[in-house]
């Protein structure tokens, strides 16, 4: 009698090691799926048990593609497990702000973390006893944009008009909130949109009267035409935490490997689009929710 075919397959994939693939890509077999992805084999678990896990999320404006974002960080876990002689780390990138934050929150947390919503990455640190280990040694400044014919030349002058901002989880949004507040204009009128680069378009076409945008986005503004009329206040910029979890002497130890100066160190922030590390400070975080009042 001939063995059907679904069941010599299933045979196969036994023998093989691969049986996880067959009940979906949950567990084992995301961690495939991610492998595969970076070109990679699977990484076996290290000792201990479970890999460690490195929760990614670049914001709103950052890439989506889930294979492209694991692959450009894939150089800073390993990085990190070979300085610490750890486990294999899984990258698990998250472009959905609320989504990263219910996962970073979760009963279990990820041991490392990566973030450009620094407003968000602070309050792990406030409130769930994550570990700041290094962020990028340039503030992190936003800046309000208006047209090149545009009759406002300070904020003050902005009492009547309609902002552009982006997403509203955005630390972009979160530091104009609170520089507006700063300058007693509360009551500004505010439309979010998804991206950066529709403030862009919304004040260009003049369906706002003043935008709020990154620092990339407003330097190709000024480069175009357009004007800055201010900044917010300097603030903590993209940082890596360490989970609750992890020893203090862990933290300090890939601390000073990320701020070493060394080719290994370099092609991992180039990897992250960071140019250099500073040392990240607690202190750092609780600054910037204090200026935000998140």
């Amino acid at each position: 009698m001939k063995t059907p075919y679904s069941q010599l397959r299933r045979q196969m994939l036994s023998i093989l090691g691969l049986g996880a693939l067959t009940g979906g890509m949950g567990g084992a077999g995301s961690a495939w799926a991610q492998a595969a992805a970076a070109g990679k084999k699977p990484a076996a678990a290290g000792p201990g048990g479970a890999n460690w896990r490195f929760l990614i999320n670049e914001a709103v404006g950052g890439d989506t593609n889930s294979f492209v974002l694991t692959n450009r960080y894939r150089p800073a876990a390993d990085f990190i497990t070979a300085q610490l002689k750890g486990r294999p780390i899984v990258v698990e990138p998250m472009v959905d702000i609320k989504r990263f934050m219910a996962v970073a929150q979760g009963a279990s947390k990820p041991e490392f973390v990566f973030g450009k919503s620094v407003n968000q990455l602070a309050k792990l640190v406030r409130d769930n006893g994550y570990q700041p280990v290094v962020r990028r040694a340039d503030p992190y400044k936003a800046a309000f944009i208006v047209a090149k014919d545009s009759p406002i030349k300070t904020l003050t002058d902005a009492a009547d008009a309609k902002v552009i901002m982006p997403d509203e989880f955005a630390a972009t949004s979160a530091v104009a909130l609170a520089e507006l507040r700063r300058q007693k204009l509360g009551q500004i009128r505010v439309t979010h949109v998804r991206f950066q680069e529709e403030v862009a378009q919304f004040v260009k076409s003049g369906m706002g009267q003043i935008g709020v945008v990154n620092p990339t986005i407003a330097k190709k503004w000024v480069e175009d035409g357009g004007r800055v009329v201010a900044e917010t206040q300097p603030v903590v910029n993209w940082s890596i935490l360490a989970g609750p979890g992890l020893a203090a002497d862990m933290v300090q130890q890939l601390r000073d490997a990320l701020m070493a100066a060394n080719p290994e160190s370099a092609a991992v922030m180039a990897s992250m689009g960071v140019k250099a590390w500073a040392k990240a400070e607690r202190k750092d975080y609780l600054d910037l929710l204090d200026y935000t009042r998140e």
